[in-house]
């Protein structure tokens, strides 16, 4: 598997995608306040967090008994550079798409037209 196989694969499951939310939100929160949060248990939320980490998306810091998570952006760049290897295809979409709107004449009557 390729780092962008991992990290698509775990946000491909949307609890995953859910902890990824939450700790956008606040930046480092520990396994409780995830379950308070998340509204899953302590194990599947403990699960997720390791793939997640596995995946490069989050990190986490020790503090005594206490793990703090919070986002990584060493997965992000992984999937942001694999997606950016389809931009020519996107880019070109968009230009015939542009080139089409520009050439149609407008189907809508000028007074029904939004401001």
């Amino acid at each position: 598997m390729t780092g962008a196989d991992i990290v698509l694969e775990a946000v491909g499951e949307p609890n995953r995608r859910r902890l990824l939310e939450l700790l956008h939100l606040h930046q480092e929160s520990t396994v409780s306040e995830l379950v308070d949060a998340s509204g899953l248990n302590q194990p599947q939320v403990s699960k997720h967090l390791k793939v997640l980490a596995t995946a490069m998306l989050v990190a986490v810091r020790a503090d005594g008994r206490h793990r703090h998570y919070r986002l990584d952006g060493t997965g992000l760049q992984v999937a942001h550079d694999w997606f950016a290897s389809f931009e020519d295809v996107w880019q070109s979409r968009f230009d015939t798409l542009d080139e089409l709107v520009s050439t149609q004449p407008n189907p809508i009557p000028a007074e029904e037209q939004l401001p």
